[in-house]
C-alpha cells in the first residue's frame, strides 16, 4: 500500500459506539491514499495534534471527505464540527509509562478502579497533554489527563505498560457534554447548532450579510427530553462561556433585586464572550403579564425583554431557554428579535431510545445476553432521563442480588448486568411522559379474556397487525384508525379487552377517567383533554382508553350540559387534529351507545364500532373455566352443565359466580374444620346468588328483562 503522507477532511460527528475508545472513522478511499488500513493509527492535526485508531466509515459519509469522531478526539485536537483538521499518517510505539491524573475531586482511585482503567484504556493511543474520557460503572464519566508517556511521542497503551496515577489539579466543574453524549436528538441538534455555533464562531459572515444573528432559541418539551443537556453540549463542543440559571431563583421579594440579577447576568455573559446563556424553568421568570398580579413579576419580565431587544448591542451572548409549558410564556418573548426559534424537543422513537441506551450502559458491565435494541422496543414514553433512571437501578438490582455474597469488609465480586435486571427495574420506572395520566400498567392477556373470538380476531387486525406486518399493510394502504368504540351491557369485558388491547401492542395505555376532565372552572376540563392527546402524541404509539365514554360525550339533544357540549366540541377538534399522526387510537367502551352524539360517530373519529354480545354457551363455558383454573375443585364438576344454567350472564357475572362459589366453600370449610372442595352443588347455589343480586339490581333501576 502507498499514497499521500497526509490529507485534509472536515469533522463530522463520531459514532455512539466509538465513544472514548481512541477511534476515529474514515472512507476506505481516503485510507488507501494515506497507505493505512483498518487498526491502523493517524496523527490529527488541528490547532493542537492528537493521535487516533483509523476504522472505515458506515454509509452515512460514504465518499464524502469527512473523518468522524467524538468529543474527545475533537478537543485533542482543538478542532469543531465542519472545521477543517489535516490527517496523517503515523507511526506508534508501544508504552512503558504513562502517567494518568483527574482533576475531578469527587474521584477516587481504588485498586479495583485501577484494574478496570487500564482494561478500558488499553489500545488507545495517546501523545502527552491528551484528555482520555472514560465511563467508569459506579462514577459515570472520569476525565484522566495524560500527564506524561516513556516513550515520548505518539503511543499505544498496551497490556505490558506501566500506568501511574498521579493527583492532579481539583477543579469543581462539572463533567464536559458532547453532542455523543445525548442520544435520540441528531435533528434537534442539527437545528440547534445552525444557529449557535454559526454566530459564535463565525461573526464576520453575519456582519458580510448584513444583518444580527439570531439571539435566542426557546427549547419547549417534557422534563427529562434532554433540554439542558443540549445546552451544555452546546457550551462545550463551542467553548464558550456557559451560565446556567434556574427560573425560580432569579425571584426575589426586595424590590429591584430580581431585575438587579438578571442585568448582572447578561453583564457577566457580555464580559466573557462568547458566552450562552441558558434558561431553565422560562416560564417561572416570563409568565404572561395579565395572568400575573404580583409587580414583581411584571417587573422581571419587562426587565428581560429589554437585555433581549439588547439597548446596547449584547455581542457575542446568545440565551437559550428551556420550558415545558411554553403557552404560558409571556408573548412578547416569542417573537422575532427574542426568541428567534422555536425548537420541540419531544420523547425519543424506538431508534432514539436504542442510542440513548447505548450511552448510558456504555459503562456498565452488561451480560452478553443483554438486547438494547428489545428493551428499546417495549420502553414506549420513556425519555432520556428516564432511560438513564433505568439503567441505574438495572444495575442497583445486579448489585443487590450480588451483596449477600459479599463478607463484612470484603470485596465486591465482579458481577454482570443481566437481562432479567432491566425487566425487574422496568417494574419500579414509569415513563414520566405518561405519570399524570397511566393508572396501571396492563397486564392482562389475550387468554385470559374468555369467549368474544369474533371481536378479539377484528381488533387484533385493526391494533396488533400494523405493528407486526406493516408490509401487507401498506400492500392494501391500511392503518390504525383513529378511534374504535366498544359497546356491549355491563360486565361483558370492554375494560378488560382494552386492557388485553394495551398489553399486547406494548405501546402506552393511557386510562381516561370521566372525573378528571370535570372542572367548575370555565375552559379547565377541555385544557385538561387536550392535555392528554398532547401527552399521546409525545408517547406514540399509544391507546388512549375512555371509559364509559357516554359520561362526557352526551348527545347534545339528549339534554348535555355545557360542559359536557364543550367536552364534545373539543374531543371532536383533537380527533380532528390527529390527522396523519401514526400511533395513536382512541379506545372508548359505553353500554349506552344512544346517549353518545352522532357527531362522534363518523369517519375520522370513532369509525370502528365493536359489539360486545352475552358470551353464547361455548364462550361462557371458557369463561367459567378461566376463572376457577386456581380453584380447588372437585373432578366431577360439570362446565357444560354450568354454562347451560348460566344464560344471559355476562363475563364479570361469570368471574362473580366463581368467586361466589369459592366464598361459600372457605365458609363450609371454616364452619366444619374440613378441606371442602367445589362440587356442582356449590356452583348452583352460588349461580341462584348471582340471579337473585341481578334481578334486585334490574328492579333497583327500574328494569325488567
Amino acid at each position: 500500500m502507498g499514497g499521500f503522507n497526509s490529507i485534509k477532511l472536515k469533522v463530522k460527528e463520531g459514532l455512539v459506539e466509538d465513544s472514548r475508545k481512541g477511534i476515529v472513522r474514515m472512507n476506505r478511499e481516503d485510507m488507501e491514499q494515506l497507505g493505512i488500513d483498518t487498526g491502523d493509527s493517524v496523527k490529527i492535526k488541528g490547532k493542537r495534534d492528537t493521535v487516533a485508531k483509523v476504522y472505515p466509515s458506515f454509509n452515512d459519509i460514504y465518499g464524502m471527505p469527512f473523518i468522524q469522531m467524538d468529543g474527545t478526539i475533537r478537543r485533542n485536537s482543538g478542532s469543531g464540527l465542519n472545521e477543517a483538521v489535516t490527517v496523517i499518517r503515523t507511526e506508534i510505539k508501544s508504552a512503558r509509562r504513562v502517567a494518568l491524573s483527574t482533576t475531578n475531586i469527587f474521584f477516587k482511585c481504588t485498586e479495583d478502579d485501577e484494574k478496570e482503567i487500564k482494561n478500558l484504556i488499553k489500545g488507545i493511543p495517546i501523545i502527552s497533554d491528551d484528555e482520555v474520557s472514560l465511563m467508569i460503572f459506579g462514577h459515570n464519566e472520569v476525565i484522566f489527563h495524560v500527564s506524561g508517556t516513556a516513550p515520548s511521542g505518539s503511543v499505544v497503551i498496551t497490556e505490558e505498560t506501566d500506568i501511574v496515577f498521579m493527583e492532579g489539579e481539583y477543579s469543581s466543574s462539572k463533567t464536559r457534554v458532547t453532542y455523543e453524549d445525548i442520544g435520540g436528538l441528531n435533528q434537534e441538534i442539527k437545528k440547534i447548532r445552525e444557529i449557535v455555533e454559526l454566530p459564535l464562531k463565525y461573526p464576520d459572515a453575519f456582519r458580510k450579510l448584513g444583518f444580527e444573528p439570531p439571539k435566542g432559541i426557546l427549547l419547549y418539551g417534557p422534563p427529562g427530553t434532554g433540554k439542558t443537556l443540549i445546552a451544555r453540549a452546546i457550551a462545550s463542543e463551542t467553548e464558550a462561556h456557559f451560565i446556567h440559571v434556574n427560573g425560580p431563583e432569579i425571584m426575589n421579594k426586595f424590590y429591584g433585586e430580581s431585575e438587579a440579577k438578571i442585568r448582572e447576568i447578561f453583564k457577566e455573559a457580555k464580559s466573557r464572550a462568547p458566552s450562552i446563556i441558558f434558561l431553565d424553568e422560562l416560564d417561572s421568570i416570563a409568565p404572561k403579564r395579565e395572568f400575573v398580579h404580583g409587580e414583581v413579576e411584571k417587573r422581571v419580565v419587562a426587565q428581560f425583554l429589554a437585555l433581549m431587544d439588547g439597548l446596547e448591542s449584547r455581542g457575542q451572548v446568545i440565551v437559550i431557554g428551556a420550558t415545558n409549558i411554553p403557552d404560558s410564556l409571556d408573548p412578547a418573548l416569542r417573537r422575532s428579535g427574542r426568541f428567534d426559534k422555536e425548537i420541540a424537543i419531544v420523547p425519543p422513537n424506538k431508534e432514539g431510545r436504542f442510542n440513548i441506551l447505548q450511552i448510558h450502559t456504555s459503562g456498565m458491565p452488561l451480560h452478553e445476553e443483554v438486547n438494547l435494541e428489545d428493551l428499546a422496543k417495549i420502553t414506549y414514553g420513556f425519555v432520556g432521563s428516564d432511560l438513564s433512571a433505568l439503567c441505574k437501578e438495572a444495575g442497583m438490582v445486579a448489585l443487590r442480588n450480588v451483596l449477600p455474597k459479599i463478607e463484612a469488609g470484603g470485596k465486591v465480586p465482579p458481577f454482570k448486568v443481566t437481562m432479567d435486571n432491566f425487566i425487574e427495574a422496568l417494574r419500579e420506572i414509569q415513563p414520566s411522559g405518561t405519570r399524570e395520566y397511566t393508572t396501571e400498567n396492563p397486564d392482562v392477556k389475550w387468554e385470559e379474556v374468555g369467549g368474544l373470538d369474533e371481536v378479539k380476531d377484528n381488533i387484533k387486525i385493526l391494533l396488533e397487525l400494523p405493528l407486526i406486518d406493516s408490509k401487507l399493510c401498506r400492500e392494501y394502504n391500511f392503518s390504525s384508525p383513529k378511534g374504535i368504540l366498544l359497546i356491549g351491557p355491563s360486565g361483558s369485558g370492554k375494560t378488560l379487552l382494552a386492557k388485553a388491547i394495551g398489553n399486547s401492542t406494548k405501546g402506552n395505555f393511557i386510562t381516561i377517567s370521566g372525573l378528571t376532565l370535570v372542572s367548575r372552572w370555565m375552559g379547565e376540563s377541555e385544557k385538561v383533554l387536550h392535555d392528554i392527546f398532547v401527552k399521546a402524541k409525545q408517547s406514540a404509539p399509544c391507546i388512549l382508553f375512555f371509559d364509559e365514554i357516554d359520561a362526557i360525550a352526551r348527545s347534545r339533544s339528549n339534554g348535555a350540559n355545557n360542559l359536557t357540549d364543550r367536552l364534545i366540541s373539543q374531543l371532536i377538534q383533537e380527533f380532528d387534529n390527529l390527522g396523519n399522526t401514526s400511533g395513536i387510537t382512541v379506545l372508548a367502551a359505553t353500554n349506552r351507545i344512544d346517549l353518545i352524539d352522532s357527531v362522534l360517530l363518523r369517519e375520522g373519529r370513532f369509525e370502528h364500532v365493536l359489539v360486545l354480545p352475552l358470551p353464547d354457551i361455548d364462550e361462557r363455558e371458557s369463561i367459567l373455566k378461566i376463572h376457577s383454573k386456581n380453584l380447588p375443585l372437585m373432578d366431577s364438576v360439570d362446565f357444560r352443565q354450568l354454562a347451560e344454567s348460566t344464560e344471559r350472564m355476562t363475563g364479570a357475572e361469570l368471574a362473580n359466580l366463581c368467586h361466589k362459589s369459592s366464598f361459600i366453600a372457605i365458609t363450609k370449610a371454616i364452619k366444619t374444620g374440613l378441606k371442602v372442595k367445589i362440587n356442582q352443588d356449590i356452583f348452583n347455589q352460588a349461580i341462584a346468588e348471582v340471579n337473585s343480586e341481578k334481578k334486585l339490581k334490574e328492579v333497583m333501576e327500574g328494569k325488567n328483562y
